[in-house]
Order: C-alpha cells, then sequence, then structure tokens
C-alpha cells in the first residue's frame, strides 16, 4: 500500500512540474507578444510626430521611414496600405498637386 502511495505522490509531483512548465511557456509567449505590440505601438507614435499630410492623393508621407499610407475616410493613416517611391505608378505622379510634388521630390 505504501509504495502505491510513492508511486502516486511522485506521479503527482511530475504532473504539476509539467504543468507549471507549460505554463511558464504560455506565459512567456504572451510576454514577447506584449512586448512586440508595445513596440508597435511605440513606433507609430513616434513616427506619427514625422508625418507629412499629401491632401492631393489621400496619403501621409513618412519621412522618419521613408514611405506612404492611404488616409482612409476617417482621417487615419492605415499602416496596412504602406507603399514606397519604387512601388507608385505614373497616375500617383500625376495625382500630386505641385505642393505636395515638392514635399516629394525634398525627400528623394
Amino acid at each position: 500500500m505504501s509504495t502505491i502511495l510513492i508511486i502516486a505522490f511522485i506521479l503527482i509531483i511530475v504532473l504539476a512540474v509539467i504543468f507549471l512548465a507549460w505554463r511558464d511557456d504560455k506565459i512567456g509567449d504572451l510576454e514577447k507578444r506584449v512586448e512586440m505590440l508595445e513596440q508597435q505601438a511605440k513606433k507609430k507614435i513616434v513616427s506619427r510626430l514625422f508625418f507629412v499630410e499629401l491632401k492631393s492623393i489621400s496619403s501621409v508621407l513618412d519621412t522618419l521611414n521613408n514611405c506612404f499610407y492611404e488616409i482612409d475616410k476617417n482621417g487615419d493613416y492605415d499602416i496596412d496600405t504602406e507603399y514606397r517611391l519604387e512601388d507608385v505608378t505614373d497616375e500617383w505622379w500625376e495625382s500630386l498637386s505641385k505642393g505636395d510634388l515638392d514635399i516629394v521630390n525634398k525627400m528623394k
């Protein structure tokens, strides 16, 4: 009987150790995810300081990263629409107003 109790006790300890190790892995993954999201938020906040609105093409120029983002109907920029000068078409260039063209030419 005591052998069964000892084996059961050891089994419970092993299961507890496995559970705690698994939980620590999940906490580590969550901490990494939170850190990544914080870095993205900080980048977004800092880069907003360096944005120049290009009204003629409904976009903003991110002077920190030398890229453009489209402005949505709410007036916010959409980071999923990032593009660079290499990606633009002739229509894009033709749509720029004189003032916006001057701004874009300064970044080249």
